[in-house]
């Protein structure tokens, strides 16, 4: 089987880098494009703003460190014969990723394992699970190695 679209989910933490190689070194052998998102939750802080949250422009100025951050740990990491594209959203992190890849229509999805547990992981269920459950194409869920 090979995969030509993939997506690589990432929040930054080790787990997600682990999956980063994983997914690079996949698209590498299948000639494919890789698309790596990010989602940031909303802030809602009624001391920000008398709105609840942040402004738009601070959002979109957010937004822009964000994928300024995937660039540097990312991108600069990629060979310039990788087709990729970065991708940043906001809301709730599974929602968003779920209907990015209903958009797109990828082969192949690629997260970390989640880090999650107790109570939070009980009542929300983690990222990852989500995504596995409910993407319409074939998920990877890659585990950090232990040291």
């Amino acid at each position: 089987m090979t995969w030509k679209r993939i997506v690589l989910c990432t929040d930054f933490s080790d787990s997600s880098n682990n999956a980063f190689k994983i997914a690079l070194e996949i698209t590498k052998k299948n000639q494919g494009k890789l698309d790596i998102i990010h989602v940031r939750e909303p802030i809602l802080n009624p001391l920000i703003t008398t709105g609840g949250g942040l402004s738009s422009e601070a959002i979109e100025s957010t937004l822009k460190n964000i994928e300024e951050k995937l660039k540097e740990e990312y991108g600069s990491k990629i060979d310039s014969n990788v087709d990729y594209k970065l991708v940043v959203k906001e809301g709730h992190p599974s929602t968003e990723i779920i209907n990015y890849l209903k958009e797109i229509n990828p082969d192949l999805v690629v997260t970390g394992s989640s880090g999650s547990s107790g109570m939070g992981l009980v009542i929300f269920g983690s990222t990852s699970r989500r995504i596995s459950s409910k993407a319409p194409c074939n998920v990877l869920i890659t585990r950090r190695k232990k040291s």
